[in-house]
């Protein structure tokens, strides 16, 4: 019975011990995967990293990782800002630099970034996204003309396409709109600058504050160059 006993303790023991190890290098590998991103792009904070699964050794054995799970409270590259990013990468290798088979990343492009994009194509206009779409003010003859427009994925890039229109608080049909301003404001293809690690966009909803943007890559080294 002593013996038997001495044996379960003893694999007790190890069984705590590799578990003990298992976190161990299960925190390392988070630590190492958000120092990467802080070199790929620029993180505000420390990015937020969780792999998923257990056992890790078993994957880290493998030299993948099946999912990985970020947050940060803004990222960008020379060309964009993102805020409230929340990315998810499946098949991520072990090692440095770390490789996403697949990435899919959620950010907001803040209203202050869609509105220089919208001058550069139609200045004098005043933008302030919300759920129900991008809303642009500006004034015609002194009336003030404020439009709806619903964005959309066009070409790699923003597209916004006005559904309704309000004349000094008046509703009118939108192909009333191009007489009184002409075809520029019907109708925007927004230049999108670089997108962070190369994604490509892939979806595009308004939100309060911004554009909800959803990014997507394939093959997406996880780390500066």
């Amino acid at each position: 019975m002593r013996r038997l006993l001495a044996a379960l303790v003893a694999a007790a023991l190890l069984v705590a011990a590799a578990v003990a190890v298992d976190r161990i290098l299960h925190a390392s590998a988070e630590e190492s995967i958000a120092r990467e991103l802080s070199a790929a792009v620029d993180v505000t904070g420390e990015p937020d990293v969780t792999v998923e699964g257990f056992p890790f050794l078993t994957q880290a054995a493998a030299g993948e990782l099946d999912s990985v799970r970020a947050t940060a409270d803004a990222v960008a590259t020379d060309g964009v800002r993102l805020v409230d990013v929340t990315a998810h990468a499946r098949a991520v290798t072990v090692g440095s630099p770390n490789k996403a088979g697949r990435l899919d990343l959620v950010g907001t492009l803040p209203d202050e970034a869609l509105q220089e994009m919208v001058r550069q194509r139609v200045p004098g206009v005043t933008v302030a996204s919300a759920p129900d779409g991008v809303h642009l003010t500006t004034e015609v003859l002194g009336v003030e003309l404020a439009l709806v427009a619903g964005p959309e994925v066009r070409d790699g890039g923003i597209g916004v396409r006005v559904t309704r229109v309000l004349l000094g608080g008046a509703e009118i049909d939108v192909e009333d709109l191009p007489p009184l301003v002409g075809e520029d404001l019907l109708d925007l293809d927004l230049d999108v600058p670089d997108l962070p690690l190369g994604l490509t966009l892939v979806d595009v909803a308004p939100a309060d504050g911004g554009l909800r943007l959803s990014l997507t890559g394939e093959d997406v080294v996880l780390a500066g160059p």
